[in-house]
C-alpha cells in the first residue's frame, strides 16, 4: 500500500507489554489507515479489547 517511499516497523516493546506499529509515506492520510488496520489486527489476534 505505502509504495516503495515508505516502511512500516511493527516491534514489541523490551520493558512493557507494548507492540509499537510505525510508518512513514509521503501520503499522512495512507499511513494513519496503514498502521489503524495492522494495529487492529494485532488485537484481535491478541485478543485485546480496542
Amino acid at each position: 500500500k505505502l509504495g516503495e517511499r515508505g516502511r512500516i516497523l511493527i516491534r514489541a516493546s523490551g520493558t512493557e507489554p507494548v507492540i509499537r506499529v510505525m510508518a512513514e509515506a509521503e501520503d499522512e492520510a495512507l499511513v494513519n489507515d496503514t498502521v489503524e488496520t495492522l494495529a487492529e489486527a494485532i488485537r484481535a489476534r491478541a485478543k485485546v479489547p480496542a
